[in-house]
């Protein structure tokens, strides 16, 4: 199971993030309202630890097949639809909205190892103007080339994603290193009565969970990955209501 539909080598959504500078960039700014449109398509979101709580209500929470074992809420049953954005690219209302969808177009980026968090945008993306005065869009820089209170709520909210994205991969390293990540699938029973089966994820086994020891229960509690795990099993039972969601009674 992959999240969204990214380009070749570049994170899902999006098609041409660029490093904001000024004077290069000193006319782009944002237009207001939220459309999630661009993630239409996407049948897994990204997510980080800090939102399972919050994501476990709406979202079955999995793992991705790749090496780093990525936490992911299922957002659809069927690749290239995501049941939780509406035809007027609206989110559902009363669900959890990752926060991965909620940084675009915005994204974190760096020069180079350990280096600063720096402020990247999309720039194919629709909520992006080239020319804010013109448009009535909000500025990302002020005329000093200074970052205006858009841009810096972006790229705050860029740093402590960045942030709790290095705490999830370490979550994911963890349940490598412990074994246990297994591949699973679900065997969803559609109205008609017959099972659509997905695959393409990862779920912690619980018997092994269960089995866990020594120094390394301790880690897992203390760290409260123990906790995270705990929510992970719980979100299983939100398999049911996305088949409901993709299949209303009529």
């Amino acid at each position: 199971m992959t999240a969204g539909t990214p380009a070749p080598g570049l994170p899902p959504f999006y098609g041409s993030p660029a490093l904001l500078r000024f004077p290069d960039h000193r006319l782009i700014g944002l237009r207001d309202g939220v459309d999630y449109g661009f993630a239409r398509a996407a049948a897994a979101i990204p997510l980080v630890t800090s939102e399972f709580v919050h994501a476990q209500r709406s979202y079955p929470l999995v793992f991705s097949t790749d090496e780093g074992a990525a936490p992911l809420a299922v957002t659809g049953l069927t690749t290239g639809e995501n049941l939780f954005v509406g035809p007027e690219g609206a989110w559902t209302a009363g669900d959890y909205v990752p926060s991965y969808v909620r940084r675009y177009p915005f994204i974190g980026m760096t020069q180079g190892e350990g280096e600063a968090i720096l402020l990247g945008l999309d720039l194919s993306a629709a909520q992006v103007t080239t020319d804010a005065a013109r448009d009535g869009a909000r500025p990302l820089f002020a005329e000093d080339g200074t970052a205006t209170e858009t841009g810096k709520a972006a790229i705050a909210f860029c740093e402590a994603y960045a942030i709790e994205h290095e705490r999830s991969r370490e979550f994911g390293a963890a349940l490598e290193a412990a074994n246990l990540l297994t591949a699973r699938e679900a065997r969803v029973t559609l109205p008609d009565g017959t099972e659509k089966l997905i695959q393409g994820f990862r779920l912690v086994d619980e018997a092994a969970f269960r089995a866990l020891s020594g120094a390394t229960l301790e880690t897992f509690h203390a760290k409260g990955w123990s906790d995270l795990i705990v929510l992970h099993l719980a979100s299983q039972h939100a398999w049911r209501a996305l088949v409901g969601r993709a299949f209303p009674a009529a």
